[in-house]
């Protein structure tokens, strides 16, 4: 008994990397399906783009930075595909520099996706990317009383005046919904000068560290919902009937905890296994 409690304790760590590749590969090749529960807070971001009318303009704000990508990307995704599936224009810009490569990678994948399913989008008129815009706090309230001033050009350098997508907009309130995307404390900013000065409602996409953050926003009745982490997104995904890359990524992470726990309890076994045996010597 002591040798098995001596060799458990001894297993190679390159093993448990092993085990836990595998963990995270095969629930993406293979989708487990494991149950998705959708929760309130996920929900209310889903509702309030389902109960805009088809032409209602929605601004998509991308900022979180490139580490944040595997998670925030199939949020963005989802939303996206939503808005345009409903037909609502998207119009997306960056309140971080590092966030500007994030929104046009994933303005890039859902335009050749559209295109390849028959229902190609018009830049300019169906969706627009502003790009990176400096001055943070300031950039927004400008964004509050003059967006096309603030947003002279896109990500492009495309003359923002001469986009049909931008044709009424005056100022920030004049767009129907705003969903910040971000892995920091960037959606305190959009509440503060969006929601509480212009008026335009808001809804969180957040990195899961960042979600309970804001929870008293919700409550305060400042967001609309959450969707945090990749457990909120694959609630998203669940929601719109598809399974993405959230879910597959949920699926891995529910493998991985499980293993963790496993070798947790493995452990410990081997420990109280040890002593037990020691002290019959």
């Amino acid at each position: 008994m002591l040798k098995l409690a001596e060799k458990l304790l001894k297993i190679d760590r390159r093993i448990i990397y092993a085990l836990l590749a595998i963990a995270i590969i095969i629930p993406i090749l293979h989708p487990l399906n494991l149950p998705v529960q959708i929760t309130d807070e996920a929900r209310g971001v889903y509702n309030e783009i389902e109960k805009l009318p088809p032409g209602s303009k929605v601004i998509l704000t991308f900022d979180y930075e490139p580490g944040s990508r595997p998670e925030v990307d199939p949020m963005a995704l989802a939303v996206m595909r939503h808005c345009l599936n409903r037909k609502l224009k998207v119009v997306g810009i960056s309140y971080l520099e590092l966030g500007r490569g994030n929104g046009e990678n994933i303005f890039n994948i859902i335009q050749k996706e559209f295109e390849e399913k028959g229902a190609p989008l018009v830049y300019g008129e169906d969706l627009a990317y502003m790009g990176f815009k400096p001055g943070y706090s300031a950039m927004i309230l400008n964004l509050g009383k003059d967006f096309k001033g603030t947003c002279v050009t896109d990500y492009k350098g495309l003359d923002a005046y001469s986009m049909p997508i931008l044709k009424d907009i005056e100022g920030l309130g004049d767009f129907k919904y705003l969903v910040c995307l971000h892995d920091s404390s960037q959606v305190n900013t959009w509440i503060l000068y969006g929601f509480e000065i212009v008026g335009i409602r808001i809804g969180a996409c957040s990195t899961a560290v960042m979600a309970p953050g804001i929870y008293a926003n919700l409550d305060a009745g400042q967001l609309t919902g959450i969707v945090g982490g990749l457990k909120g997104g694959s609630e998203y995904e669940k929601l719109l009937g598809y399974r993405g890359m959230a879910t597959s990524g949920m699926d891995s992470q529910t493998i991985i905890h499980i293993l963790i726990v496993f070798f947790i309890l493995l452990g410990n076994f081997a420990y109280l296994l040890k002593e037990h045996s020691m002290k019959k010597l």
